[in-house]
């Protein structure tokens, strides 16, 4: 039994672990998540996974289970709110650091070096062809939906481009089996998706079963789909850190699954994908999205939603049952039905709902809603448009309770950017950008340590607010405490307060001058004054001295007068 086989296996356990899951990811895509549906469209060749009931998801029946969209509006608004205060386009959204905690503090070329490593990085994001932000923001979407996003790193073959040195794809979660440690670490996967036959060997470079290549080659027959299975494991033997590929940490084998061909062969020296989860269920490989705990409520709506649309439908149009059919009645204002009346002026039809009562539900509904608007964290983006104005006070406050309530959950999402950062460097240093005259040359002091990502998003920003605030009331009260006791000025660190607002604020580096040089110009001032003290004191005693001559000499003649 050849590789292929055991792979197989191993892909079959897989898929029996994640159909657990796929019930509650069709009931996410039917009723808060039809954006998403697109997605689910799983290949043919695996229709018993679980997945049959996505599998006949068309756009046109997308919606066809939503009658209220109040969770798929608060869904979107989430995802909004979630991208923008954890990778804003705007800003640099983290940093970098020592990856030791007990590493010495970084010197100001160290940190100016930080800066313009994670400057670099993030133009490669940004640039037009690297892919990153379409597929980080639909990761992004999934794990806010789904709970589980992917983005998958791809390093670019060509050498020669150093302006796209990494490719950024999205990957469905539907495409994705993930394999976990026993301490529910990420150490491998399955993607099993579906190509057609051109697109297979444009993939693979030519590197397909005989099969392929011919329906490749036909015109009629080019669009037929095969179904490809990639694999990730960690490999016996496989060190982190290794330059070899024959000793690298992960393993990738992808193969056709009806033939068993091995496509292609190659070695990850990081763990490729950068998985974003909402949040995790013990050491459970897929995560849990925010409506999970709401899908009791969700389906309520729906379900009171779709009857209150009935008994409108009812009461503007009910059923009519007439006393024998001759011709079908016609209800378009103004028209004339002949014979539906007796001689007594009697109609001889009549409705046959007569307790529809549209609005029954509204209570109840909006009931709902309001219960969703807070589990969905909708009532936390209202923090200006609420009531007749807010204070700055109580907008502030509003903010911290945001970073209190939703920080947790982006801390999840942000969690992978270390992933990511490893694998970023991992490519770019294979292909000499930390080699000795590069610009990304380290200083001799990084060279030597781990290096790691610090966030620096809008949401860590609300989080160190309150050390800021707590410096800002800090210093008022030790301006108060100088007015008695001169002392105060030196009870606090210069050079620690300046971190601390640097942090708290997101200050760049280079905008800040070095201690040594503030350390040395205050001791040029110092020498500066005390010359200048010194001068003036000299010039003091000559003016006193030049007063005190005619005295001198006055004193001097009465008491020789005196004498005489």
């Amino acid at each position: 039994m050849g590789i292929v086989d055991d792979l197989k296996k191993e892909l079959g356990a897989a898929r029996s672990a994640r159909s657990s899951y796929e019930s509650d990811w069709s009931d996410y895509v039917k009723y808060t998540a039809p954006d998403m549906e697109r997605g689910f469209s799983f290949p043919s060749s695996v229709q018993n996974t679980g997945m049959a009931a996505l599998q006949s998801s068309a756009a046109r029946k997308r919606s066809r289970h939503i009658f209220n969209s109040a969770a798929v509006w608060l869904l979107d608004r989430l995802v909004n709110g979630v991208e923008s205060l954890t990778f804003p386009k705007g800003m640099h959204w983290h940093g970098i650091a020592y990856d030791d905690p007990f590493a010495p503090e970084p010197s100001q070329g160290d940190e100016e070096y930080f800066e313009t490593l994670r400057n670099y990085l993030f133009r490669i994001r940004y640039s037009g062809r690297s892919g990153f932000e379409l597929a980080n923001r639909a990761a992004t979407a999934s794990a806010c939906k789904l709970g589980t996003g992917i983005l998958f790193p791809i390093e670019n073959d060509r050498l020669s481009d150093i302006k796209a040195p990494v490719f950024y794809r999205y990957v469905p979660l539907y495409e994705m089996f993930l394999i976990i440690d026993g301490q529910g670490n990420d150490c491998g996967f399955f993607r099993v998706r579906e190509l057609e036959a051109w697109q297979a060997v444009k993939e693979y470079s030519g590197n397909v079963s005989a099969e392929l290549k011919r329906d490749a080659e036909d015109p009629n027959r080019k669009t037929h789909k095969a179904t490809f299975i990639h694999a990730c494991f960690l490999r016996d033997g496989g060190m982190k850190g290794a330059v070899d590929s024959k000793h690298s940490e992960y393993e990738s084998i992808h193969f056709e699954e009806k033939t068993k061909h091995i496509c292609r062969q190659s070695a990850f020296f990081e763990f490729p994908l950068v998985i974003r989860r909402w949040d995790r269920d013990g050491l459970s490989p897929y995560g849990s999205p925010p409506q999970a705990k709401l899908m009791g409520d969700i389906k309520s709506l729906q379900s009171l939603s779709r009857d209150d649309l009935t008994a409108s439908s009812q009461s503007v149009r009910p059923p009519l049952a007439v006393h024998k059919q001759e011709r079908p009645l016609d209800l378009n204002p103004g028209r004339v039905n002949p014979g539906l009346i007796d001689e007594a002026g009697r109609p001889l039809f009549r409705s046959m709902v007569e307790t529809a009562n549209p609005g029954a539900a509204n209570a109840k509904v909006q009931e709902i809603e309001e219960r969703l608007r807070v589990g969905l964290y909708g009532d936390l983006w209202q923090t200006l448009l609420e009531g007749n104005g807010r204070t700055a006070t109580e907008a502030t406050i509003r903010a911290q309770e945001k970073a209190d309530m939703i920080g947790p959950f982006t801390t999840n999402i942000q969690a992978p950017n270390s992933t990511m950062f490893d694998r970023e460097i991992g490519i770019i240093g294979r292909r000499g950008a930390f080699q000795p005259g590069s610009p990304l040359e380290p200083t001799e002091s990084v060279a030597e340590m781990d290096i790691s990502v610090r966030s620096t998003s809008p949401i860590d920003q609300m989080r160190e607010a309150g050390n800021f605030e707590g410096l800002a009331n800090f210093k008022e009260y030790q301006a108060a405490a100088m007015q008695t006791n001169p002392g105060a000025a030196d009870w606090m660190d210069e050079e620690e307060e300046r971190k601390l607002a640097q942090q708290s604020l997101g200050l760049p580096a280079k905008l800040l001058r070095p201690m040594e040089e503030i350390a040395r110009d205050r001791e040029a001032r110092a020498e500066q004054q005390a010359q200048q003290e010194q001068l003036a004191a000299g010039e003091s005693m000559a003016r006193m001295a030049k007063d005190a001559a005619p005295i001198a000499q006055m004193m001097g003649g009465e008491g020789g007068n005196g004498v005489a």
